[in-house]
């Protein structure tokens, strides 16, 4: 038994990309006019319905036949941008999190069997992480060295250098890792 499809509701979510979401409804002007041409039916483009997000209306009229549809781009960017304005401490957190997720439930290694490309997308942000709290931790050491032997060259007591070493570590730390997540926020890719 053939139905014929009268209504369609259309979720389009987007990669993680710059591509702003009236791009998208652009693309299908375009693209969607050249393919009504190709095959030989009727496309008008409105507005959309929806009161919240982005999308646009379409109604196709193919072979006397005609069928209202309504896109809706979900963008998700803003969920990402949310997540990402959580502490420097949060984000390891999460990392933490999701890494625990993924190696007990053998994901990870389900993953390092695809190929390349998927593998560095999803390893990348693990390893900037890891990369940046490691050289944070080498300078945080580097600093409280140095207060420490600059406090032992005073003659002051070993404990009030040990103090101060691990509050000057701890601010470097902080202040090493808050420099690189504001470089991270303030990144706009080449396009």
């Amino acid at each position: 038994m053939q139905q014929d499809v009268r209504k369609r509701r259309v979720f389009y979510i987007p990669g993680y990309d710059p591509i702003p979401p009236r791009r998208y409804r652009e693309l299908f002007r375009k693209e969607g006019a050249l393919q009504a041409q190709i095959s030989g039916y009727q496309l008008q483009m409105g507005a959309s319905a929806a009161v919240q997000g982005f999308g646009w209306r379409a109604n196709a009229q193919i072979s006397g036949h005609s069928c209202d549809s309504d896109f809706q781009v979900l963008v998700w960017s803003d969920i990402v941008r949310d997540s990402m304005a959580n502490s420097v401490l949060a984000t390891y957190g999460q990392l933490l999190i999701t890494a625990w997720a993924y190696i007990g439930t053998g994901a990870l290694w389900r993953l390092m069997r695809l190929r390349k490309g998927p593998v560095i997308a999803a390893l990348y942000p693990v390893v900037a992480l890891l990369g940046q709290l490691a050289l944070a931790l080498m300078l945080a050491a580097g600093v409280a060295w140095a207060l420490v032997a600059g406090v032992q060259a005073l003659a002051l007591p070993h404990w009030a250098g040990m103090a101060l070493g691990a509050l000057a570590a701890s601010g470097a730390l902080m202040a090493t890792l808050g420099w690189f997540r504001a470089i991270a926020t303030n990144f706009t890719p080449i396009t």
